[in-house]
């Protein structure tokens, strides 16, 4: 490799804007950062446009170039604005070499986090974190790719995800969610060399980009960042844990593309987050087409919100003593229209992810409340629809508009409406959530807890709540005939819950044994496959003209 070609190689790795001038002033080379710096898309960064605006806009510069002696350098200020703007200047040093055939060569260096005092204004700098932007990223991957061919170093692309970052905005607020990145990223640039590059490539995102003496001590760097992003992060006056998930890939060697190495290395960084997350993965082949399927739902579930292809199932709540059916669940289902019908545990974990959960659960609501209405002015007798809650909804500031929309726009009454959360949900901050939960009992709709017993089982806290009914888990019931330690946990519940007055509903039964323990031990209402599976609204309709529901269906 030559002088000329190894200075492109260091210059391509700084923040700073750094340019290459020959003896009459052309730009032989500019750094991403100094096309930035100018102002210039990307479809005008040319060396020939670079000079014809550097030499516009500042003519006497030549004057100072010939005056330079060798090893010599001048300070001073120039402009790069193709707009004009006055004031809009920033500071330079030009620094004369000799080239190996003896002519001068200049090297021209200016910061571009001066203009206006914001690095944002180039595009260059995430103002929030002070690090380099996806662009600069992306631009240094490409020439360590480039560098790694040539020099047989390893080079190692790690993507670095905050898990649950949706939620944590949702439940501390974009301001504490700041502070959250800020901490994350000035610990990331504690534990790296200034030689690495550390950028954030998006929201809850950062990129990290270094050479290593083996492929294998990338595992190494992904285990220290993991243990430092883990570590309890002050927030006003609370304390936050964050995890991360990782996702890492090699360019050593590669002939693809940038958009393929990060491709790479997204694929690897969703399959640490589907394992739970604060784990880190290597990609491998198979996970690109998991990733690809992945990417390829979330589309598909885009158009779906638009183009409303859900449709609610619901199931029979069914009183244990009478067999009549007192209540419903409403489910979704997605009609998918090449694929059929899509089960929720496939793209519910998406929907939240991305946020398209909200809007999920808002036609959710208004098509719950509107079939309700129907099937009365069917002449049916109307019996309460429960409908799930997702945590991100239940965190979503609109979320009381939703339900109170949903209910003016299709007259139903309050009280055939009913939410069913999870105990998890509750126990974020429990004065907000008691705050929440009162103002939407308040408008007559009530509460129920679902799959109680899987989560905090603290039944102290009920009193606290305005919940009125609790839904004992299937996975308590299922087990009833063959584990006894799952027997008394229901029993147990089943009696604690009597003595706060909440109404019990058990989920999952399946079989005359389930209904029979239930009904010994004083539940008051059976959801299951022993009376019904979800149906379509029409055929719950005719469930509701008989009013009882024949066992064992």
């Amino acid at each position: 490799m030559d002088v000329f070609e190894f200075t492109k190689q260091v210059l391509a790795q700084t923040d700073k804007g750094m340019a290459i001038l020959d003896e009459k002033g052309v730009i032989r080379y500019a750094n991403l950062s100094f096309y930035l710096a100018a102002g210039m898309l990307p479809e005008q960064r040319t060396y020939e446009s670079l000079t014809g605006l550097y030499k516009e806009r500042n003519p006497g510069i030549l004057g100072h170039l010939n005056n330079l002696l060798p090893g010599g350098a001048w300070r001073g200020s120039i402009d790069l604005d193709p707009a004009g703007n006055d004031g809009n200047r920033l500071d330079a040093v030009i620094l004369r070499l000799e080239s190996e055939a003896g002519r001068a060569v200049y090297l021209l260096s200016v910061d571009p986090r001066q203009r206006d005092g914001k690095a944002s204004v180039y595009g260059t700098v995430d103002e929030l974190t002070g690090l380099p932007k996806e662009e600069i990223f992306l631009d240094r991957v490409e020439q360590f790719i480039r560098f790694s061919r040539r020099e047989k170093s390893f080079a190692i692309m790690f993507l670095i995800r905050i898990d649950r970052f949706n939620l944590i905005t949702d439940g501390l607020g974009h301001a504490n969610s700041d502070l959250i990145l800020k901490a994350v990223a000035g610990r990331l640039r504690q534990i790296f060399r200034e030689s690495d590059t550390i950028a954030r490539v998006d929201r809850d995102t950062f990129g990290l980009l270094l050479k290593v003496a083996q492929e294998s001590h990338a595992s190494l760097v992904a285990d220290k960042v993991l243990k430092n992003i883990i570590r309890p992060i002050p927030v006003n006056e609370q304390t936050v844990v964050v995890s991360a998930s990782i996702g890492i890939v090699s360019c050593h060697g590669t002939m693809k593309p940038v958009e393929r190495i990060v491709e790479a290395a997204e694929a690897a960084m969703h399959h640490a987050s589907e394992q739970g997350g604060n784990m880190y993965h290597f990609f491998a082949s198979d996970l690109n087409d998991k990733a690809r399927k992945r990417i390829e739902m979330e589309n598909n579930l885009r158009t779906a919100v638009e183009a409303e292809e859900f449709v609610l199932y619901y199931q029979p709540k069914v009183d244990i003593d009478s067999s009549r059916i007192v209540g419903a669940e409403a489910l979704i289902r997605w009609q998918h229209p090449q694929q059929g019908m899509v089960p929720p545990f496939q793209f519910i974990p998406v929907a939240e992810e991305t946020g398209l959960i909200i809007d999920i659960g808002r036609w959710v609501l208004k098509d719950a409340c509107r079939q309700t209405i129907t099937w009365q002015q069917q002449g049916l007798t109307p019996v309460p629809v429960a409908v799930n809650v997702s945590p991100r909804q239940f965190q979503y500031p609109g979320f009381y508009e939703d339900v109170s929309t949903a209910l003016r726009q299709s007259g139903l009454d309050p009280h055939l409406l009913e939410l069913e959360i999870t105990e998890s949900m509750l126990m974020s901050d429990v004065e907000q959530v008691i705050d929440k939960l009162r103002r939407l009992t308040g408008v007559g709709l009530n509460l129920a807890i679902d799959d109680f017993g899987t989560g905090y089982s603290n039944l102290s806290y009920l009193v606290r709540f305005p919940v009125s009914t609790l839904k004992i888990d299937r996975t308590f019931v299922k087990d009833l005939e063959t584990d006894d330690s799952m027997a008394g946990l229901t029993h147990s519940i089943i009696a604690m819950s009597k003595n706060l007055n909440l109404k019990i509903v058990a989920e999952g039964a399946e079989n005359e044994q389930h209904i029979q323990f239930l009904k010994d031990h004083g539940c008051d209402v059976v959801q299951g496959y022993y009376y019904s599976k979800p149906v379509p609204a029409e055929e719950f309709a005719q469930l509701l003209k008989t009013g009882k529901i024949k066992k064992g269906v």
